[in-house]
């Protein structure tokens, strides 16, 4: 009968134990789930800071535009180009972790770790992974505005340029075709559109911000109508005020230089 109550206190022992390893294990990825409770479906973000050990290697992604989806998607976007992989939030011996994966182009796969989440909010995500071999430190930074300084991401970063504008000046290489669109309002609308117009003419293009070659940028699509194809460029951000926009197009070819303004 000894032997009988040992064994039966054993047996309880390991089920509680068991018992309490599984909640223990389910709540680590419900926490980790949690940990992207700012991350997914976020919209979008840049790279502030990557740096393998003492490497730092924010410039190979500086002109990306990231976006973590709910569908376990991110992706990193310029102009011109998408480049896709996936990611997920798990739990790893008590840490939560973002897990990334990008194909071998342009240095995406850098970003393919198995990374420690941080510190995440509304407005930061960073990530540390302890790499083998030498077991330095590769950080990864998030942030919501594209970084400036050493890596030189445009001197004139577009701001807030919300509310009606209209074109101040507008020189197609050596010719002033300013008139072209005097008496327009343009209007910069928050989702990428924009709203030209002129009594009950009405003109709808798509506008969009990002960097080419370390230079701030607009570019802009519009109909082919009433001459509003001519501003279907990407110019450089040269200027920006409260009341004032000074962009600046060099063609291919012969170089010209045509110059486009906006003002309030």
């Amino acid at each position: 009968m000894r032997n009988f109550l040992f064994g039966l206190t054993v047996l309880c022992a390991l089920f509680t134990y068991s018992c309490t390893k599984d909640d223990t294990s389910s709540d680590n990825l419900n926490n980790a789930s949690a940990s992207s409770r700012n991350i997914e479906n976020s919209g979008t973000w840049f790279v502030t800071h990557f740096s393998e050990g003492t490497t730092i290697q924010t410039s190979l992604f500086a002109n990306y535009a990231f976006q973590f989806l709910s569908n376990g998607v991110i992706t990193g976007s310029t102009i011109n180009e998408t480049i896709t992989g996936t990611w997920r939030a798990v739990a790893d011996s008590g840490k939560s972790k973002i897990v990334i994966s990008f194909p071998a182009i342009k240095s995406f796969d850098e970003l393919s770790e198995d990374w420690e989440l941080i510190e995440e909010s509304g407005a930061v995500i960073k990530l540390k992974h302890i790499s083998g071999g030498n077991g330095g430190d590769d950080i990864l930074e998030f942030g919501r505005s594209q970084v400036a300084g050493n890596i030189n991401i445009g001197s004139t970063p577009l701001q807030n340029i919300s509310g009606k504008w209209s074109v101040s000046k507008y020189q197609n290489k050596d010719k002033d075709r300013t008139s072209y669109f005097t008496g327009y309002g343009f209007e910069f609308k928050t989702g990428g559109d924009i709203i030209a117009a002129k009594g009950t003419s009405i003109i709808n293009g798509t506008w969009k911000s990002y960097v080419d070659s370390g230079k701030s940028k607009l570019k802009f699509t519009f109909p082919d109508v009433n001459k509003f194809g001519e501003l279907n460029e990407d110019w450089e951000i040269i200027s920006q005020s409260a009341n004032t926009l000074n962009l600046k197009n060099v063609s291919g070819g012969n170089g010209g230089t045509s110059n486009l303004s906006f003002s309030k």
